[in-house]
């Protein structure tokens, strides 16, 4: 074995090499090459940094651009409601503006119409509404007699057509009927108001009355039916301030004790006399008609001529009262009041 290792190193020395140099020399080239790897690594490092950061760099100003252009986009949004706004206000406003100048063009023509038809309706004496016209004060007030009961008695209802209410019976005042109706029949106004309704079966009865007496060259106007508690509290109260107590008890009822809020009344009248509640209304053809024809279609003149101390009312031939056909028939044949009929006081 000493022999092999003294030959190679012989050779070695031969060839001009010293075995620690060249030992020493591949150490410094592993060195430089790991010198050099990691220096490429680094290069690499630095390299792969620099893209990392020009990415971020890019994200971020395309991120801000995106920002941007959406906060454009609303305030152009902003911009176009607002300005949709603007726009249907001013188009509300002027169409406010139209109807305004329409409306008062309207008003104008309807002025020109009432005027060129005033004449007309002075012929027939009808107006364009009518809240519950006033009765004509009595010239010559009549005396009630000691037999007028002025006890307040709860009129009974279950008696329905042939109830009796005047100046002893009275009605709860917020009571009114559940059938009523507007007749089909010609009016002293326009419109329809409270005092345009009645009971049912009683409109339709007026209705041929009305019918009949049109047919006969008679013309009627239906003036007030239907009038409620508080209503009559508004009327009697306001009588009492224009004549006096005493003298509107005599053709006014007291809150509750109204026929017209039983629903089976209708004051009616006629051109002849201006579509007035009057006593005038009796001696024209229209009130003889009225007085002589009304029991064929179940009414009565609930207060006639001469009955007031048998009714505690003056004579009212426009007062017409529902009660039934053979009813009306038998009181106007035995000329007697509702009360008599019914046998109660009043």
């Amino acid at each position: 074995m000493k022999k092999i290792v003294a030959v190679s190193t012989l050779a070695l020395l031969l060839a001009g090499c010293n075995p620690g140099d060249q030992e020493a020399e591949k150490d410094t080239k592993t060195e430089e090459q790991a010198n050099q790897n990691a220096d490429e690594k680094v290069a690499q490092d630095n390299e792969k940094s620099d893209a990392e950061v020009a990415k971020e760099k890019e994200a971020a100003e395309a991120k801000k651009e995106a920002e941007a252009q959406a906060e454009a986009e609303k305030k152009a949004e902003e911009q176009a409601a607002a300005d949709k706004k603007a726009a249907e206000e001013k188009a509300a406003e002027e169409e406010a503006e139209k109807k305004a100048a329409e409306d008062k063009a309207d008003e104008s023509a309807t002025e020109d119409k009432t005027d060129e038809t005033t004449e007309e309706k002075k012929d027939d004496g009808k107006t364009d509404s009518a809240q519950d016209p006033e009765p004509s004060k009595p010239s010559k007030p009549e005396s009630e007699t000691p037999d007028v009961d002025k006890s307040d008695t709860k009129a009974d209802l279950s008696l329905g057509e042939l109830v009796v209410v005047n100046k002893k019976y009275s009605l709860p005042i917020d009571y009114k009927p559940s059938n009523l109706v507007v007749p089909d029949v010609s009016f002293s106004y326009s419109g329809v108001l409270e005092q345009s309704y009645m009971q049912a079966p009683a409109a339709k009865q007026m209705e041929k009355m009305f019918a009949d007496a049109k047919a006969a060259n008679i013309t009627l106007n239906a003036v007030s039916g239907f009038r409620s508690g508080a209503r009559q509290t508004v009327l009697y109260n306001n009588y009492v301030a224009r004549d006096g107590k005493e003298a509107a008890d005599q053709y006014s009822a007291r809150p509750g004790h109204s026929e017209h809020q039983t629903g089976l009344v209708f004051d009616i009248s006629a051109p002849s006399v201006g579509n007035g509640l009057t006593a005038a209304l009796g001696d024209t053809k229209e009130g003889k008609w009225i007085a002589n024809n009304a029991a064929k279609y179940g009414f009565i003149v609930r207060y006639d001529r001469g009955f007031q101390s048998r009714t505690g009312y003056t004579y009212e031939p426009w007062h017409i009262r529902y009660v039934g056909v053979g009813p009306a028939t038998q009181i106007k044949n035995n000329g007697q009041t509702l009360e008599e009929y019914m046998k109660v006081g009043h």
